[in-house]
């Protein structure tokens, strides 16, 4: 799996599908979403709904921080590559993006923008470790902020997290996101964003 075709598959079906459960996997594996995160389980779990969604042609990111039974480090990576076999990890650790890679897999990092001095450290950090995108959350951040983080870094956004109308993604496609990740299931099939 490479960068460009996780951007080919999100210029197709910008929104992301944030799965929490194994119906929600189910339900993802069925809709138009092209790229699929999992947010959590257990690591037996996580590696089944893994193996699902890529049998349904889903590319899946699995987040290293919210898997139960996984260490949060480079051994964490190293399972993972080795064993559930993602095409992706996030995680808000910048230090295990190279690693990330190293195993052959994207390397997403989750930010959380809470203030002007996360915001800062978002840029610092994003610039530093060249993920292959930064996930931004909240998603409902301004679009000015979104707009001029993608200026400042070059880096491709996915804005995560609150996102709940078609309003509020298209806000997020405007200032320069490239997908936008939600659970919330009844977004999963809208017609909105990039061409």
């Amino acid at each position: 799996m490479s960068s460009r075709n996780l951007r080919e598959a999100l210029a197709k079906h910008p929104i992301i599908a944030a799965v929490h459960s194994f119906e929600d996997a189910a339900v993802a594996a069925e809709s138009p979403c092209a790229v699929v995160f999992l947010l959590g389980g257990k690591l037996f779990d996580v590696k089944e709904m893994v193996s699902r969604l890529q049998q349904k042609g889903k590319i899946v990111f699995v987040h290293l921080d919210l898997a139960e039974g996984i260490a949060r480090d480079a051994n964490g990576v190293q399972i993972l590559a080795e064993i559930v076999r993602p095409d992706g990890v996030i995680t808000t650790k910048n230090n295990l993006v190279r690693t990330i890679r190293e195993y052959g897999m994207l390397a997403a990092l989750r930010c959380f923008i809470m203030d002007g001095q996360s915001y800062q450290k978002a840029i610092q950090v994003s610039g530093n470790v060249s993920p292959d995108f930064v996930e931004l959350m909240p998603g409902i951040l301004p679009p000015s902020l979104i707009e001029s983080f993608c200026r400042e870094t070059g880096a491709a956004v996915v804005a995560g997290g609150l996102v709940r109308s078609a309003v509020d993604a298209n806000q997020a496609f405007s200032a320069g996101a490239r997908g936008i990740s939600t659970s919330d299931r009844s977004l999963w099939t809208l017609p909105i964003g990039q061409s």
